[in-house]
């Protein structure tokens, strides 16, 4: 009978970081005064286990960090590690997290200690950073820039935040690319035709891409709240959308005469109408949305502009924006809303006024 392999933890240089003498894997260790915890971080990396040591601390409700002097590209990614362990974190947020992360990195050319890391080095790095990228993309790095040298602080490894006095780019409000009615319907009907142009046999696909767009274009969803609808959260004057901000909410949505129209085409394409069915078959009609824009000629739509031009229907049709925000989801009783579309509104307005005689 084969005896139990041995794993013989030996420790290291760093508190509650261990190493197997038989398979040289690291694993972190902490007393909890009742018990000892062990966790296997499953590299034989160093810099790796620190940061995973890191993201095991803060699973264990500990707040130091595994050594007092950090380079800063592990300093980064022990920041990640923490906010991985964090419960409530969707998984976008993660992924969010790690790309500014990886751009934050950037910060020095090359990996140096963190407590090397200048006010100097931070003013120039941001100055060429914030024009190279969009405000969005550079507000959120800039973000996590600081939040590393606050973890940082926080654990004693540095005296003070160097990129404290960074200030963030201002947003500007793009201008919206929504298309007009007319070529929303020419968009629309192109996509059905898409089969036939090329001769494909697959038209079934093809017509859900054109419902789906519709859809979204009268209902004003977001993607994912679209793919997530199944059969029974439709009623016949009501729609039950999922929350995908806040899972256990919904809002409702009242059918409009257009949305009544592609939801009974649906229902006529599609087979399984049970209530636990998805209402669409396919992610998203975005590769037949961008190449029926590309044969019209027309400026490229995005999945997220039928939204806007949702939005955009609603406002020149004399709705309220706080009851178009409601109908969008926001939270905010139309603070953003009236950020995005305040300016339709005024030109909505100026327009009905011109109409009017006495």
């Amino acid at each position: 009978m084969l005896g139990s392999m041995k794993n013989t933890l030996v420790a290291t240089d760093y508190p509650n970081l261990y190493r197997s003498k038989e398979s040289e894997i690291f694993y972190a260790r902490i007393d909890t005064g009742r018990k000892t915890v062990k966790k296997s971080l499953k590299t034989r990396v160093l810099t790796e286990a620190l940061s995973r040591l890191a993201g095991f601390l803060a699973e264990q409700g500990r707040d130091e960090l595994p050594v007092e002097s950090v380079s800063w590209y592990l300093a980064v990614d022990m920041y990640v590690q923490r906010q991985e362990m964090r419960p409530h974190l969707k998984p976008a947020a993660v992924e969010s997290i790690k790309f500014f992360s990886s751009r934050a990195k950037k910060l020095v050319a090359r990996d140096i200690a963190a407590e090397a890391i200048t006010e100097q080095m931070c003013r120039a790095w941001w100055k060429k950073d914030a024009l190279s990228v969009s405000a969005r993309t550079a507000n959120g790095t800039l973000a996590i820039v600081k939040n590393v040298f606050t973890m940082l602080q926080e654990a004693g490894s540095i005296k003070s935040n160097p990129a404290s006095k960074l200030e963030r780019m201002t947003l500007r409000s793009s201008n919206l690319n929504v298309p007009e009615k007319e070529d929303f319907r020419r968009i629309v009907e192109e996509v059905k035709k898409a089969p036939i142009l090329r001769k494909w046999q697959k038209k079934g696909l093809y017509s859900e891409a054109a419902d789906m767009i519709a859809f979204l274009a009268y209902s004003g969803l977001r993607i994912e709240e679209a793919r997530r609808l199944v059969w029974g959260d439709i009623g016949k004057e009501s729609i039950s959308v999922p929350d995908i901000k806040h899972a256990t909410s919904r809002r409702t949505l009242y059918i409009n005469a257009s949305l009544a129209e592609i939801i009974e085409s649906l229902r006529r394409e599609r087979r399984g109408n049970s209530p636990d069915d998805p209402v669409f078959a396919i992610e998203s009609p975005r590769k037949a949305l961008t190449n029926a824009c590309i044969r019209l000629g027309l400026p490229h739509v995005r999945i997220h502009d039928l939204r806007h031009f949702f939005a955009t229907s609603c406002i020149e049709a004399g709705i309220d924006i706080p009851t178009v925000a409601k109908w969008l989801g926001h939270r905010d009783g139309g603070a953003l809303a009236m950020k995005v579309y305040g300016h339709l509104r005024d030109e909505h307005s100026k327009e009905a006024a011109r109409k009017l005689t006495f």
